[in-house]
């Protein structure tokens, strides 16, 4: 047996996050991935031909926004963004589109082509929860969440009770009571729907919490991946231990205490202080055994929701860019970031998740998409690019998620007619394709159920310090020494860190380890 103070499980970049603030603090520790590359939803690979790198996972990052990078030197270690200044641009099927920029001025020029009163309402909602809630959503993401009873004894001042007035609407509602014109709701609706969120009430929360980030999305330069990559060097600077191609089959427990981690080859890793897991919630209850939790909280973890839709992307390697005929309206459209398209309306939109519901890949497929090279040239050769388009769909399709493999041919060029319904060009500009399905998304990365890739649905149940369950919505479970640390902790997933840096604070605390870095300070509601 080899022995550490601390073992984390999974080597996405939620647990590198926990294991490189650990490691820094002085402790012995080792991330075990059952990939042969840590990153899991931080990933790169050369999906269609050689030399064109495509992020599998994820591409919009707004990790530079929280105290990561600036913690762990990040930068030191390789790890650059590129923040567009057209940040997104969605496209309609009458040639019309909307673009935001860094710039909420440019924003608002854009939005009044269709509705002045929604450019104006878009500067207000900006300087309030983009500039003035700046602090106060940092807080809320990068601090342990309040129980629900606690959080609303809390809220006293303006901004706090107009930010809690959003907590009961659905994510429709909450666009709805803010803009009048259908092409602008349709944009921050489907901005919404691209982070996992339904349109179910109890998640309107996400709308002030999205216009706090939305102008402020990175490209990785390099790709995903180096995030992972940075992370690592971190770690094993600091003496840390990175195993990959190993897989948990078990966390220890004795005497009601995690003892360390058995690997499937039968190899056991000792944790002196702690295991922390950046799986999900419901594996992590099955590796360290249901009977050491309890009946109340196994039964909760076994009810655990996972979203109601996923993704289905179709991967290119160019020739050249696409060229999008909303250009003409707008000529930003070809130098945005994020791309949204295949929604007119919200009656539209609505009707793509109702198909996603009963299994079926809607009429029209509608979602995001990006290509990645027109701002950094390193993610495909000299002259070439790499895009992708990732629409929302079922998971198990047609009934069946076996489906997915057996039709990706067809889905693939299903996918590819549509897009270049608004990028003809894309028509002879194809050198290589590949569809990555929900299936694809759970068996890279397993915590991502059902192609659940925010690791778990939002809602009310399973929001803030009710993530997974309340009674383990601290980062610390009912065994000694066992923590969370992963995407179904508060605040869910994306490329935040937050879960991986919340659950160090955790760790440290219990530890009453001396910590280098200065906690990111909890949200001062009644201010």
């Amino acid at each position: 047996m080899t022995e550490f103070d601390g073992v984390i499980v999974g080597g996405g970049h939620n647990g590198l996050t926990c294991a490189a603030y650990l490691a820094k603090a002085g402790l012995s520790v080792a991330v075990v991935e059952r990939n042969d590359e840590a990153g899991g939803g931080c990933t790169t690979q050369e999906l269609t031909l050689p030399g064109f790198r495509h992020n599998t996972h994820s591409s919009y990052h707004f990790l530079e926004e929280g105290p990561v990078p600036g913690d762990l030197e990040l930068q030191r270690y390789g790890l650059q963004y590129v923040y567009p200044e057209t940040q997104h641009a969605t496209i309609f099927r009458d040639g019309r589109a909307i673009t935001v920029y860094t710039d909420p001025k440019r924003t608002a020029e854009s939005l009044a082509r269709f509705s002045r009163a929604d450019a104006d309402r878009w500067l207000e909602l900006y300087e309030r929860y983009a500039e003035a809630a700046r602090g106060l959503m940092n807080g809320f993401l990068y601090s342990r969440p309040l129980p629900p009873p606690v959080l609303a004894e809390q809220i006293k001042g303006d901004l706090g009770r107009d930010l809690m007035s959003y907590m009961p609407l659905s994510l429709y509602e909450a666009v709805d009571r803010n803009f009048e014109s259908e092409q602008v709701r349709v944009l921050f609706k489907s901005f919404l729907h691209a982070i996992s969120i339904e349109d179910v009430p109890g998640t309107g929360g996400f709308f002030p919490r999205l216009l706090s980030r939305i102008t402020r999305l990175g490209v990785p330069v390099g790709g995903a991946g180096n995030v992972a990559s940075a992370l690592r060097a971190v770690i094993e600077e600091h003496g840390g231990t990175v195993v990959t191609g190993a897989h948990v089959e078990q966390i220890m427990v004795d005497d009601g205490r995690a003892t360390g981690v058995r690997l499937a080859t039968g190899e056991v890793l000792g944790a002196r202080r702690f295991v922390a897991s950046s799986v999900d919630a419901p594996q992590t209850v099955r590796l360290a055994g249901p009977e050491n939790f309890g009946a109340e909280i196994t039964d909760k973890i076994e009810n655990y929701k996972w979203a109601g839709h996923s993704l289905v992307t179709l991967h290119l390697a160019l020739q050249e860019p696409p060229r999008y005929t909303a250009a003409e309206f707008e000529p930003d459209v070809d130098r945005a970031f994020l791309v949204v398209l295949g929604a007119d309306d919200s009656e539209q939109l609505g009707r793509t998740f109702d198909q996603i519901h009963e299994g079926r890949l809607p009429d029209r497929l509608a979602g995001n998409g990006a290509c990645p090279s027109l701002f950094d040239p390193s993610y495909a050769p000299d002259g070439k690019h790499v895009a992708f388009w990732w629409p929302w769909a079922p998971y198990d399709l047609d009934g069946d998620s076996a489906n997915w493999d057996r039709r990706s041919e067809e889905v693939g060029e299903r996918l590819l007619a549509e897009w270049t319904e608004y990028a003809p060009n894309l028509a002879g500009s194809v050198l290589g394709k590949r569809v990555f399905s929900p299936l694809d998304i759970e068996r890279h990365c397993v915590n991502m159920v059902r192609g659940s890739h925010h690791v778990g649905a939002y809602e009310p149940s399973q929001l803030g310090g009710n993530r997974p369950v309340p009674e383990m919505g601290q980062y610390r479970t009912p065994i000694d020494g066992l923590y969370l640390c992963g995407a179904s902790s508060h605040p869910g997933g994306s490329v935040s860190a937050a879960p991986g840096y919340n659950g160090a604070n955790a760790i440290a605390e219990d530890l009453e380890l001396d910590t280098w870095w200065t906690p990111v300070p909890a949200p001062r509601w009644s201010e």
